[in-house]
């Protein structure tokens, strides 16, 4: 059984009850999902009050599915590397303006609404766990992925490619090339109102049929309020499923299963 979350953005204890009403984990947060995957879209932090207590449970989730003979797999999001920004380029210039000023990647990231207690609690361990995370998976034909937008394809024209070129600007030290980064990971919306086609190329390259992402919360979109998101939202002629289910804003959440 496949399952996917879609963004968490520092809920730690939502994730918990979700996961723990999905069979997942059990009353200690310990994994009880046996042979199951589970995944997961990416942005763990900002915005809510626990993002590193969100990355140190997937930690120890990995090795606890893993020895049951299961997986857990987290992706990357747009605010993971913007929190990694904050941590290694606090005081460099971003590429964002805000009234005439220039803005440090610390502030930029505070102005995405990053935790400072976040950023006093990431150790090594956290960012390095952080940067290994890949920007897309492929579960049989489906293709995982955080932000609804064909941005990817600027890194590279297969899954192993992207991966590996976003990975070489998390392991750079270059603020330049991390910038360029987030910036271009933080565009949406590629594929809604008469997107079909672009998402069709953008599975034919990458060999699915259809995509899940998160980033875009579904109630801005269908203008609802968060506690009515309640499912994912299919679009796109069916071949997008968009899993942002507006948890920091209040929403009850989903655990999606890959069918």
């Amino acid at each position: 059984m496949d399952c996917v979350v879609g963004d968490v953005h520092g809920c730690l204890p939502a994730l918990v009850a979700l996961l723990q009403r999905a069979g997942l984990l059990g009353p200690r947060a310990e994994w009880t999902g046996g042979e199951s995957r589970l995944w997961l879209l990416g942005d763990y932090t900002d915005r809510g009050p626990d993002g590193v207590g969100v990355i140190e449970l997937l930690m120890r989730l990995e090795e606890q599915a893993y020895r049951a003979g299961g997986a857990v797999h987290a992706l990357l999001g747009n605010h993971d590397v913007l929190l990694l920004e904050a941590y290694h380029f606090p005081d460099a210039p971003s590429g964002f303006r805000h009234d005439g000023i220039t803005l440090t990647f610390r502030e930029l990231w505070l102005r995405a609404r990053g935790q400072p207690a976040d950023l006093e609690r990431l150790r090594p361990e956290h960012a390095e766990w952080l940067a290994r995370r890949p920007a897309l998976a492929r579960v049989e034909g489906t293709l995982l992925m955080h932000a609804d937008s064909d941005f990817y394809l600027e890194y590279g024209s297969s899954l192993g490619e992207i991966n590996a070129n976003i990975r070489a600007v998390l392991q750079s030290r270059d603020p330049a090339r991390w910038d360029r980064l987030e910036e271009r990971f933080a565009s949406r919306m590629a594929f809604w109102n008469g997107g079909a086609p672009k998402a069709r190329g953008l599975l034919a390259l990458l060999g699915a049929g259809r995509l899940v992402h998160g980033h875009t919360p579904i109630c801005s979109v269908l203008e609802r309020h968060p506690e009515e998101v309640r499912e994912p939202l299919v679009y796109a002629e069916g071949l997008c499923v968009n899993l942002d289910h507006c948890l920091y804003q209040g929403g009850p959440g989903f655990v999606y299963r890959l069918d």
